[in-house]
């Protein structure tokens, strides 16, 4: 049998009869009669006992007519949609939305599922009978069924009191995934839809006593999208504005994409980047298919950095790799972390630039390169890619073809390998890795054979060792540890283009270094965490390399301790690092952060004095401040002021920054000043979405999937974890920054509607497929509340439980004691109330009018309304 859902109207409307019923049950306690006869009550096997049957005497209800048969049977469970807390083989899943159906004639609903709450819980019903279940309906994955219509042999016992819903399901149909694993059949595509996103930062220093001198700059990054049927179409640009410097425009890429499903792949048609397991990334113009690990359990995905730093002023950070810049954001005094730079590839070292108010500045380099690839027993992971180099800094645009492949051939082993074969290039690659005791370890050669100009030929091998382990003695993580050694005549395939095109690197070297060849010989990267206990840590990390051609040696080490005691910390960093010219620079910093005001419910001005003291061996000491504050319920105001000292005279300086999260972008001022250089700084970031409904300006989405969210009427009302995104007075918003192939919650926050807006579902899960524009429809009800008062033609109230329906049949209310009921926009004008009351069908209309069209009119909250219901 096929179960429709049930609206969540139901819901509402039967929690109100069953409130009714409670509450007569609580007034009449001595109208039932009858008997009971323990010994007469049968044992079932295994199941609870049958509940005793009890007779009311309904001629103490108002109504002879209702029905209360039912009532005789225990603790009935009502037909609708409840929330439940469900639990499947004795552990606590999710909190669900699950219809209750009855079925035949048995006392009480049964809870019914459908696909969708099948994979969030985690069971996987047996293929074949699912596909015999949705091919009874077009729609099947819409309707449920009876936990044993999918699984035989399962069972549900719901407790009404305390709404938990507990499921025995066979072993056999448990997924053995992670929990926030989503079954691919759920993963949507969206709708068509366009969007602009975009990041501007503009910058100015005024340098000289008279602050005559200026440097001004302006940097504004659009991502453009477009997405139609399982196609997703992008396109990245910079534009780059100097007072100092001709202006330029960085096309980063243009893609069109989609997903493969069954490969867990996906194809890219265009612009992209090269995968950099095996073979070092590089940007490409073709076609290119991989895996894609966001697709897999979170257990098997892979590695991406974190970007880590401190700024001692306002401070612009830049992120770059290979010369593109990735990404781009101003940040006030004190330390971030970038969690979302979308890092080119799996491989590929970042240069951080970190440039302080005052105009200096500090490069960071972060070696980027996938961990150890231990791969589950099984599990293979592939790469495809055909085309051409993308290289904007040469003439030459040899084409390529590139295929790796990984393979987990046993619970500790791993082997993996590729090819790249191009214009004057082969090269071959393979690799090892081990689940040892001592850790996970991979071991990769890569042999190449490059033509370089004046067909001269080079030969050579590259060899890297990678090293991850977590001690659980010591509490010690070793994130990644590698080290790489290349031969000289080794090339990669974009340095081996480079070298073809030497005129043009000794043409830009004095302007640029990005463009001079210099090649690694050896290189050796490591970052390691220590727990000392639940609030002190060790962090350190390193990298080392040496290259050849000349270059100097690059070092850079860092490690850091950390303390916390509730909201009060403080660490202690030393560092050490060298600088393109071969001068060392080490720095060692303490930094103190001090809670302001009282608890965390409270609001003053600052809640945070976050304070540096650091010494360098190039800049003296400086000391640094700065209070920080929010305002908003979800902190949509930051701000913060500061001031530092130092031994330069410009290192005496004030600064000020405040930040606003508005429903529609973000935007940011930052200013400092000292006796020589005022610095200002400001920034916008946001979308506009282009859909069916219109365009929806809305918070930045850069490239991660969407939600659409359409709720009419309900102007104003806020989305939870939106940052910040509200409903427009057209009824739309955009939730911005999904996870592509997880469960999302959608949530609507109606507080501060007003009395004419009723949200009907505020909460809806949705599965979104990378960059996925997905429509979600938040049902409302907008009119006036009514209190109506329902007669018959006898002047008698309605009978209670008298369900009232529109024209369509579709239900509005139930009728309460005294003959009321509540209800929600009706207008008499446009057509009666229909009632059922025994066998008699009622047409219900409105003795006046007239206060209906007074609440419209002077905004009432609420009205009341005679109403007669007549024989129809």
């Amino acid at each position: 049998m096929v179960l429709s859902k049930y609206s969540g109207n139901s819901s509402g409307r039967n929690i109100k009869k069953l409130s009714v019923l409670i509450k007569l049950a609580l007034c009449f306690p001595l109208i039932a009669e009858g008997q009971t006869n323990v010994q007469e009550v049968p044992q079932t096997s295994g199941g609870p006992l049958a509940p005793e049957k009890i007779n009311f005497n309904s001629g103490f209800l108002h109504g002879s007519n209702i029905d209360i048969s039912r009532f005789a049977e225990g603790n009935v469970t009502f037909p609708g949609i409840y929330r439940v807390t469900v639990s499947v083989n004795g552990k606590t899943k999710n909190s669900l939305k699950i219809s209750f159906v009855q079925l035949n004639s048995d006392a009480n609903a049964k809870p019914c599922f459908n696909q969708l709450q099948l994979n969030q819980l985690g069971i996987v019903p047996d293929e074949k009978r699912a596909k015999q279940l949705l091919l009874m309906r077009p729609d099947g994955a819409e309707q449920c069924y009876v936990l044993d219509r999918w699984i035989e042999g399962s069972t549900s016992q719901y407790n009404s009191g305390d709404f938990e819903l507990n499921l025995q399901v066979p072993q056999l149909y448990v997924r053995h995934h992670s929990d926030d694993y989503v079954d691919p059949s759920l993963w949507e595509s969206g709708q068509t839809a366009g969007f602009v996103d975009y990041a501007a930062n503009l910058w100015q220093i005024s340098q000289g006593a008279a602050k005559g001198n200026s440097n001004n700059t302006a940097n504004l990054g659009v991502t453009a999208g477009f997405n139609v049927g399982e196609w997703r179409l992008r396109k990245r640009t910079n534009f780059n504005w100097s007072n100092q410097s001709p202006s330029s425009i960085q096309n980063n890429y243009t893609y069109a994409q989609r997903d493969i499903t069954p490969l867990r792949s996906v194809m890219t048609v265009g612009e992209t980047n090269s995968n950099g397991e095996l073979f070092d990334s590089f940007s490409m113009r073709g076609v290119q298919l991989q895996t894609d690990d966001r697709m897999l359990p979170t257990e098997m995905r892979s590695y991406s950095p974190i970007l880590r730093g401190v700024a001692e002023t306002n401070a612009k950070i830049t992120v770059t790799q290979r010369g593109q810049i990735l990404y781009e954001s101003i940040v006030p005094p004190g330390p971030f972390a970038i969690t979302d730079v979308g890092a080119i590839g799996y491989g590929g070292d970042l240069t951080m630039t970190i440039t302080e108010a005052d105009g200096r500045i500090r490069q960071q380099l972060i070696p980027f390169s996938a961990p150890p690839m231990l791969l589950r027993e099984g599990s293979s992971r592939f790469s495809l890619a055909l085309g051409q180099l993308k290289e904007e800094q040469i003439y030459d645009h040899p084409d390529l073809f590139q295929a790796t492949y990984h393979r987990g051939l046993m619970n500790y082993w791993t082997m993996y390998g590729g090819t790249l074969i191009g214009e004057h290039y082969k090269a071959f690659g393979l690799g090892q890795a081990f689940n040892t005791p001592i850790g996970g370890i991979s071991f990769d050669v890569i042999n190449a054979r490059s033509v370089l100009a004046n067909n001269t030929q080079r030969l050579g091998n590259s060899y890297q060792v990678n090293y991850s382990k977590y001690l659980d003695p010591t509490n010690t993580n070793i994130t990644l540890a590698a080290y790489r050694y290349s031969s000289k005549g080794y090339y990669s395939f974009r340095e081996m283009a480079l070298a073809r095109n030497t005129s043009l690197i000794k043409e830009r070297s004095e302007a640029d270094n990005v463009y001079i060849n210099y090649r690694t010989q050896n290189r050796f990267t490591a970052s390691v965490n220590q727990r000392i206990d639940d609030n002190k840590s060790l962090w350190f990390s390193g990298s080392l390399a040496s290259y050849w051609g000349g270059k100097t040696d690059s070092r850079q080490y860092s490690i850091s301790f950390n303390h916390s005691l509730g909201r009060f910390g403080y660490s202690i960093t030393g560092s050490r690092s060298r600088a393109g010219n071969g001068n060392d620079e080490n720095i060692i910093q303490l930094a103190v952060n001090i809670p302001i005001g009282g608890n965390y419910n409270q609001k003053p001005l600052f809640n945070s004095l976050y304070s540096t003291v650091s010494n360098s061996n190039q800049s003296g000491t400086t000391f640094q401040t700065n209070a920080s504050g929010y305002q908003g319920d979800q902190g949509e105001l930051t701000y913060g002021v500061g001031a530092n000292v130092g031994n330069r005279a410009n290192d005496k300086a004030v600064s000020g920054n405040i930040q606003y999260q508005s429903s529609i972008a973000q935007v940011g001022l930052s200013a400092t000043a000292n006796d020589f250089n005022t610095q200002f700084a400001g920034s916008l970031r946001g979308s506009a979405v282009a859909h069916k409904g219109g365009v929806t300006l809305g918070p930045s989405i850069n490239d991660a999937p969407f939600a659409i969210i359409e709720a009419k009427g309900a102007a104003g009302a806020r989305l939870l974890n939106g940052q910040g995104a509200k409903v427009n007075r057209f009824g739309y918003a955009i939730q911005p920054s999904l996870y592509p192939y997880r469960e999302n919650v959608i949530q609507l926050d109606a507080k501060g509607l007003p009395d004419t807006v009723d949200v009907l579902d505020n909460e809806k899960h949705i599965f979104p497929r990378q960059g996925a524009a997905i429509p979600v429809v938040m049902n409302t009800i907008t009119g006036t509340p009514m209190i109506l008062t329902l007669r018959d033609s006898s002047h008698s109230y309605l009978p209670i439980g008298t369900d009232l329906m529109d024209a369509n049949g579709k239900s509005q209310s139930v009728v309460g004691q005294g003959g009321q009921a509540f209800i929600r926009g009706w207008d008499p004008a446009q057509g009666p109330l229909l009632a059922t009351v025994g066998e008699e069908k009622l047409k219900c209309i409105a003795k006046d009018a007239a206060p209906v069209n007074k609440a419209v009119s002077e905004d009432l909250s609420m009205v009341q309304l005679e109403v007669t219901c007549l024989r129809n």
